[in-house]
């Protein structure tokens, strides 16, 4: 779900990554493909469902705690399940030694995705420091977010990103906001050093 590159706050809130366990249930969205605002509703529907653990409306620190557990955990077995070509139960050097290198050609052909897909370097793929931080700001003080604000604050992103406000992000509108965020917090960095 490439989409999530240009909503850092929908992968935050998750605090997980959606790419490496996601049911069979839930639509992938194709990469570079336009995204409208029924499509950010479904979804962030979607994610507040997985992360409500009881189902009472309400999901809670330990909730999303555990859903990143889970999602960790399924994510590493995924990983193994890559790396163990013969099907042995084990990882050996030279599997290991042949993953690295499908890796490399893969980022060398690629884009940015192929670059990024390893380093965890995009939001919402189990990535991002900043994951955490907006748990904390969703949460407040009542200790708890429900859908509603999930959604309002996935549309007020949706709402910052959707340069010519058609109600539809393109590839173009999220690479700019990309780009926009990265020069905004490259200033910070540089203004702390």
């Amino acid at each position: 779900m490439n989409f999530l590159t240009f909503a850092a706050p929908i992968g935050a809130i998750a605090a997980a990554g959606v790419a490496l366990a996601q049911p069979a249930d839930v639509p992938r969205h194709r990469p570079g493909a336009d995204v409208t605002r029924q499509q950010m509703i479904d979804h962030v529907d979607r994610r507040f469902g997985m992360l409500d653990g009881n189902g009472d409306g309400r999901v809670t620190p330990d909730e999303a705690r555990q859903h990143h557990a889970q999602r960790r955990g399924r994510g590493a077995d995924a990983l193994f399940e890559r790396l163990d070509g013969n099907r042995d139960g084990n990882v050996s050097r030279a599997e290991f030694d042949q993953a690295h290198a499908r890796r490399a050609e893969r980022a060398g052909q690629g884009g940015m995705r192929a670059r990024h897909r390893g380093g965890r370097a995009m939001m919402g793929r189990g990535g991002g420091r900043g994951g955490h931080r907006m748990l904390g700001r969703l949460f407040g003080e009542q200790g708890y977010f429900t859908r509603e604000q999930m959604r309002e604050r996935a549309l007020a992103h949706f709402d910052r990103v959707d340069a010519d406000r058609n109600g539809t992000l393109t590839a173009a509108e999220r690479r700019q906001a990309h780009e926009q965020r990265r020069g905004h917090m490259g200033g910070h960095e540089r203004a702390g050093d």
